[in-house]
């Protein structure tokens, strides 16, 4: 079998948790099943016709999915579609920063959609074709289109496709199958240490992940807390309203790094927080878990269908709730329970063998 992964062409300039679910999804298929071979291209009009059928990710970006599928569809080539998918007007109008927050609060989702593209398409190098049906034809207008077009969905939770559901409300039945997010559960795994001394928040510095919020819980708490991670050019101010946040606080920045010296980090931490207006659930989360971190998570998003109990739920717009949360797990035993669950049922190898599981009933 081949199969071509198609996704956002600055998959590895701006990497994200869709880079190393791409990445770690093609590395265990191939190791687990030697006669798939997986190829990543982002061309939008490349040849398919070698390929038994064509992936694509990320139904956040529909201006170039679209594309992908448009070009496969072409060429009558079998698509699997990997959602990604979350929508939150919420977070649009209350967690985003700045300028982009005043007039997201004047329009509606679409109208939001629609200022992106038309800066990425003047300012920001976005130029094609996939663009300019994004603005014609409407963020969720060109979103649903995809749904019809496609033969398989793989979401990461029943919750994305409850969402698409009420939200996009595609033309025909829905097929899919729940493909869960997941870790190197061997690479992170870590007994439990006596000697845990600080929170950690691992991910990129932007409204989304919501880390000014999480500085100004900390003023008053008597845990010291570390931010692992970078801001992308487009979210400086936002970092820079971190750093005047800290001020000569309990809060350290560190750079983004690598898996192995991230898992020292992991191992240091009694708390793991990540109080995002949205989460499904974070990679970085998990990763945590099986370190034996206690989780502080969002309400909002796949969390619950991951952590269920054993997390600490925070809500994203409230410092005193994330305060509050944080406090409950750092003064809680670490949780075994949690651990071992996404040891056991969380992993790329987990996650390998339901995509193959996809193809086969879409192949037949």
């Amino acid at each position: 079998m081949k199969v071509l992964f198609q996704t956002r062409f600055n998959l590895f300039t701006r990497k994200g948790g869709d880079t190393v679910q791409i990445v770690k999804t093609r590395e265990f298929i191939e190791r687990k099943y030697p006669d798939i071979r997986i190829d990543i291209n982002s061309d939008p009009s490349v040849d398919v016709s070698g390929y038994d059928l064509v992936h694509i990710f990320n139904l956040l970006r529909p201006q170039e999915t679209s594309l992908f599928v448009q070009n496969a569809k072409a060429q009558n080539k079998k698509t699997v579609l990997s959602t990604i998918y979350w929508r939150s007007p919420e977070f649009e109008k209350q967690g985003q920063f700045g300028l982009r927050r005043m007039i997201n609060r004047l329009i509606d989702y679409d109208g939001m959609e629609k200022i992106r593209a038309l800066y990425r398409y003047y300012l920001d190098g976005e130029k094609h074709d996939g663009t300019k049906q994004l603005i014609r034809r409407g963020y969720t207008r060109l979103q649903r289109d995809i749904l019809d077009q496609v033969d398989l969905l793989l979401p990461n939770g029943e919750g994305e496709i409850e969402l698409i559901r009420n939200v996009l409300k595609p033309g025909k039945p829905i097929r899919y199958l729940v493909v869960p997010n997941a870790i190197d559960a061997g690479l992170f795994w870590c007994e439990p240490l006596p000697d845990r001394d600080l929170v950690l928040c691992v991910g990129r510095f932007e409204p989304r992940k919501n880390q000014l919020n999480l500085i100004k819980a900390f003023r008053g708490l008597p845990y010291k807390l570390v931010l692992a991670g970078t801001a992308h050019r487009t979210q400086q101010k936002y970092f820079d309203a971190m750093k005047k946040a800290i001020g000569n606080s309990n809060v350290q920045i560190v750079p983004e790094m690598e898996h192995d010296d991230l898992k020292a980090w992991y191992r240091r931490a009694k708390v793991h927080v990540l109080p995002s207006w949205y989460d499904t659930p974070g990679l970085v989360s998990l990763e945590a878990a099986v370190s034996g971190c206690n989780i502080v998570a969002t309400t909002r998003g796949t969390t619950r269908e991951y952590f269920r109990d054993d997390a600490f739920y925070c809500e994203p717009g409230s410092v005193e709730s994330i305060q509050r949360a944080v406090m409950q797990a750092f003064q809680s035993p670490g949780n075994e329970q949690l651990q071992r669950r996404i040891a056991a049922h969380y992993t790329w190898e987990k996650a390998a063998e339901k995509t193959v599981e996809g193809y086969r009933q879409l192949l037949g």
